[in-house]
């Protein structure tokens, strides 16, 4: 996310450019060729090539759950994925058939119902671009395993993640433009506009919703530029009626500033608060302000609970410390998966409207669940390196959860320490998970709603 907060640009010069440019694109180029074109209706999605051996079998073993008994995910081979997945499936619903010539299905009970949505990173440049050296090589330390470090506005990469959102279930994405729509040269509003093409393209069953995190002119007191760049999201909103996610009746906004800064409201949108860290706005919160006891936040580092509130967050983990964009705040380790598994945890347990995952792809700030190669030796991270997709198949297995169990994938519940593993029809006691396996911690009476024999 690269939050720089002491060191923000104005770009209201630009601006009126902004404007003409923001649903054409502001990077005159060429369409990018390539011999993979994807088609957008595919139920396949088909990895870059340069995913290597071990990241390829490491994938292969991936369950993606949520999918129907046609859909896989490729990497050269395919991996069915149906019978991985065990749906809970409610004796009211059961006791209630519908009809097989309305063509519908019965209805399936859920463990929770919030809405998940996920923040995505937008400012990456492939090599050769102009941004790529400013972001991919001064501020990461990692190297995504599938399509290596590409381009945000990469038609073949955004196809690949929209479809396989949708597909695990995601609901929605947070575009990351909380730097100033016109920063980077017009990069960032260029790459949301191939994000909003592209979803577009695709069509509303192949991808989740949209919406933009904004705010930065408010940080310097820029009322001028704010309302600007809103117009601007309020035209995405309204050419994309179908792609922008609509919360409590409009289209969702997430302003990302100081907690001094959440009572900007406006009119257009559902205005939802975010922060560096959520422990920014406790005693805001403690004194009754900016509705954050009912909302929450919806970012950034949730490192503070605003229980029963309509919002809860997950992170990985957090790290500036190597790059120099560091705001004195401690890094976040990732606990090789820990600190990961008690945020989803706490959030099951409040079942909350909301659940917010930060990030998909930020790897300047090290919040990604994106599958990762891993360039140094990183504390709390060594589990990613005996398997890169550690994150991502957690994450598959906590959206599964919402109806059943992962087939191979390991539970453990709160207050309990076995451990079981789930074979597809039971629940099966192991002494310990082995390297590269994947554990959940879940809820205390997960058990007993999911009915699945343990043994």
């Amino acid at each position: 996310m690269y939050k720089r907060i002491g060191m923000l640009r104005s770009f209201a010069a630009v601006l009126l450019a902004a404007t003409v440019c923001c649903f054409t694109g502001c990077k005159q180029q060429p369409e990018k060729a390539s011999s993979k074109q994807l088609n957008a209706a595919s139920d396949n999605m088909t990895l870059s090539s340069d995913i290597s051996a071990e990241n390829s079998k490491l994938e292969e073993n991936s369950t993606v759950s949520n999918l129907s008994s046609n859909d896989s995910v490729s990497s050269g081979k395919q991996v069915q994925v149906s019978s991985n997945k065990t749906p809970v499936t409610s004796a009211a619903s059961t006791s209630k058939a519908i009809s097989s010539t309305q063509g519908q299905k019965p209805q399936v009970k859920q463990y929770y119902t919030s809405t998940i949505g996920m923040w995505y990173t937008v400012w990456w440049d492939k090599e050769g671009e102009p941004y790529y050296d400013h972001h991919w090589t001064k501020e990461t330390r990692t190297t995504p395993a599938r399509f290596g470090r590409y381009a945000t506005d990469d038609t073949e990469k955004l196809t690949w993640d929209f479809n396989y959102f949708k597909k695990i279930g995601i609901d929605y994405l947070i575009l990351d433009d909380t730097n100033n729509h016109q920063a980077d040269g017009g990069n960032i509003a260029s790459h949301i506009n191939a994000c909003f093409k592209t979803a577009n393209s695709l069509g509303t069953s192949k991808v989740p919703q949209l919406c933009i995190a904004g705010g930065n002119p408010l940080l310097n007191n820029q009322m001028e530029l704010m309302e600007s760049e809103m117009s601007i999201f309020k035209g995405y909103a309204t050419k994309y009626k179908n792609i922008f996610f609509q919360w409590k009746g409009k289209p969702l906004y997430v302003n990302f500033v100081l907690p001094q800064y959440f009572k900007y409201t406006n009119a257009n949108f559902t205005v939802r608060n975010s922060c560096g860290h959520t422990s920014e706005a406790k005693s805001a919160a403690e004194a009754g302000k900016y509705n954050l006891k009912e909302q929450g936040l919806y970012g950034w580092v949730f490192d503070y609970e605003f229980k029963g509130a309509e919002a809860y967050g997950v992170n990985p983990g957090w790290s500036r410390s190597h790059n120099g964009l560091s705001s004195g705040a401690a890094e976040k380790n990732r606990e090789n998966g820990d600190l990961y598994r008690r945020l989803w945890l706490r959030a099951l347990k409040a079942k909350p409207e909301m659940i917010v995952i930060a990030s998909w792809n930020d790897h300047a700030e090290e919040t990604g669940i994106e599958a990762v190669n891993l360039s140094e030796n990183i504390a709390g991270r060594e589990a990613e390196k005996k398997n890169p997709y550690l994150y991502e198949q957690m994450t598959e297995g906590y959206l599964a959860l919402k109806t059943g169990y992962v087939k191979g994938y390991y539970y453990k519940a709160e207050s309990d320490n076995n451990i079981y593993q789930y074979t597809g029809s039971k629940l099966q006691k192991v002494s310990s998970v082995p390297e590269g396996g994947v554990l959940l911690w879940i809820p205390d009476d997960y058990y007993d709603w999911a009915g699945v024999t343990r043994s």
